[in-house]
């Protein structure tokens, strides 16, 4: 049986890349999506009329729409996959206690590849003998920036070492390009297209068949051995 997926932000760069590749897949497949503009989607003021036609709920939206969705999962008790970024202390308090009722996974990591990449970044951090340790990161020009990912490694490293680390970030012009370096290591990690919106349907999919027990993140779901390494 697939995992059936609504996913909101459908219009969006990361939406249209998952419609490209969701055909592909043998373990989910597209119920629906939601948008600001296409008729082809349900429309963000018309969250209320939407069915439970879906087994769980991907957000890679905007923070103005969170609190609909929320709501819609909430509703039919299904899985939360939260990808947006930029929600206000109320809404992660709100997402907080939703965790206690339905399954949620909010990430500022969606990248398997980049998971074990942070491990190994906090090792490096712990056996170098610099105080300071500089990330380097590239992105696409639409990216918010620092990125989630680069914000998720400083946390770590400077709370598990007690070093500081510094984000240096650019942009350039190759849309769904990004990489992460640490300067004057041989340490990069380069992550593209497909790669991305795959591990989040993976996620979708996982997320399907987990019980509301708090918030699930990638570090979560690598722990509950559920993802192959």
């Amino acid at each position: 049986m697939k995992c059936k997926i609504l996913w909101s932000g459908i219009t969006g760069n990361t939406g249209k890349m998952m419609q490209k590749v969701i055909g592909k897949r043998d373990d989910v497949v597209l119920a629906g999506g939601i948008c600001r503009s296409s008729s082809d989607f349900f429309s963000y003021e018309k969250i209320d009329d939407i069915k439970p036609i879906f087994d769980v709920l991907v957000d890679f939206s905007h923070p103005e729409h969170f609190d609909k969705l929320l709501q819609l999962a909430l509703k039919y008790k299904k899985p939360f996959v939260v990808g947006t970024s930029g929600l206000s202390d109320e809404q992660m308090h709100a997402l907080e206690d939703a965790a206690k009722i339905i399954p949620v996974f909010k990430g500022g990591n969606f990248r398997f590849l980049v998971k074990t990449f942070i491990d190994e970044i906090v090792s490096l951090a712990k056996n170098s003998l610099d105080e300071e340790i500089i990330l380097e990161e590239t992105h696409y020009k639409s990216m918010h920036l620092p990125s989630q990912t680069a914000l998720v490694i400083k946390k770590r490293v400077e709370e598990e070492t007690g070093k500081k680390l510094i984000i240096k970030s650019t942009t350039q012009d190759i849309f769904f390009t990004n990489q992460w370096c640490v300067q004057n290591v041989s340490f990069s990690c380069p992550v593209y297209d497909e790669n991305l919106v795959n591990n989040i349907l993976s996620i979708a999919f996982i997320m399907c068949s987990k019980k509301a027990d708090g918030i699930y993140d990638l570090d979560r779901l690598y722990a509950l051995n559920v993802i192959d390494r």
